[in-house]
């Protein structure tokens, strides 16, 4: 159950978008272990707030400290949970952010959730697909691409990705062998 402290987001019209889920506490006051979407420890540590959604409500949280604990791990830390207990009450819940908080990207930058839902199409113009997930690999980040062929994992590298364009929602991608056998 969160703690009191947490409170619905000042206006229902804020798009929040995903940025990690909980796995646990950090520690004995209340530091929380969080798995973010893309281990941006930047972007994270930019916010001033973000939600944590438990049984479908979002609550909205200060962050008071943003630090990495590892690989693909980050210790945070919300104003209002000071124990062990109510942060292993927030476990498995998800983080999100208003999509009005989250920092300008830098120029050849996008935010991941931006291009979900994208066509993907090769650069004869077939289309095979629209961007379903994006996933880490630690080597380098992979749309999940899902359309007529079934699954398709199309790494983010130079020598595939030849474009996106978020205006029109497309991504133009140049196969390497193999990636659609």
């Amino acid at each position: 159950m969160p703690s009191d402290s947490g409170h619905p987001p000042t206006s229902p019209a804020e798009k929040l978008i995903p940025i990690g889920r909980l796995t646990g506490s950090h520690g004995l006051k209340g530091a929380l272990r969080l798995r973010p979407e893309n281990g941006d420890l930047e972007t994270l540590r930019a916010l001033g707030r973000v939600f944590v959604q438990t049984d479908g409500v979002p609550r909205e949280y200060r962050v008071l400290a943003v630090g990495s604990l590892g690989r693909n791990t980050m210790r945070l830390v919300l104003e209002g949970v000071a124990t062990c207990e109510q942060a292993e009450a927030l476990k498995g819940a998800a983080v999100m952010a208003a999509e009005g908080d989250l920092p300008a990207p830098a120029d050849n930058e996008f935010y991941y959730y931006r291009a979900i839902g994208c066509e993907v199409a090769l650069t004869d113009g077939r289309v095979i697909g629209k961007v379903e997930e994006i996933f880490s690999t630690g080597a380098n980040d992979v749309l999940v691409v899902r359309g007529d062929r079934g699954e398709i994992l199309v790494p983010v590298i130079a020598d595939v990705i030849k474009a996106i364009d978020l205006d029109t929602r497309r991504v133009t991608i140049e196969p390497v062998p193999g990636l659609l056998d």
